[in-house]
């Protein structure tokens, strides 16, 4: 009886052994090493510099591998005018515009302004949010409060 229960352990033990082999070569190949060329690499936007700097204003250098660059995305998002939001929980980068630039719809008459454009099944023209409260628009009750 004894033997029986130390072949089920060894036996037991040598399973896991294996399974642990594997699990960690399998894991192995994800993993790639790569060098960084950072060769002074700049960035402008229509002919004036961008200084890429991180979340907490400290420089960042771009860099290229095997002929492929990477930059910054919040200095580039930045200069272009778009938030930057990082989303921890799925490892996001979101890009959105400012809600002042939002695109939103605003009807014929110029009473309401929505974000679907066919809301109601009217006609609209888009415009940028700004542009809707600069007008004193009001919000549709129908569309533009359920989005919020």
């Amino acid at each position: 009886m004894k033997r029986k229960t130390i072949r089920s352990y060894a036996a037991g033990f040598l399973s896991a052994i294996l399974f642990l082999a594997l699990a960690t070569s399998a894991l192995a190949a994800y993993q790639t090493q790569a060098t960084l060329d950072y060769s002074d690499i700049h960035i402008t936007l229509n002919g004036q510099p961008i200084v890429p700097v991180n979340a907490i204003g400290s420089p960042v250098e771009p860099f290229a591998i095997d002929g492929t660059t990477y930059l910054p995305v919040r200095a580039v998002a930045s200069a272009l005018g778009l938030d930057v939001e990082w989303i921890q929980e799925t490892s996001t980068v979101a890009l959105s515009l400012p809600e002042a630039e939002q695109p939103i719809f605003i009807t014929k008459t110029g009473k309401k302004y929505h974000y679907d454009d066919h809301c109601n099944g009217g006609t609209y023209w888009e415009a940028p949010l700004a542009t809707a409260l600069g007008f004193g628009l009001e919000p549709c009750d129908k569309c533009v409060l359920k989005s919020n």
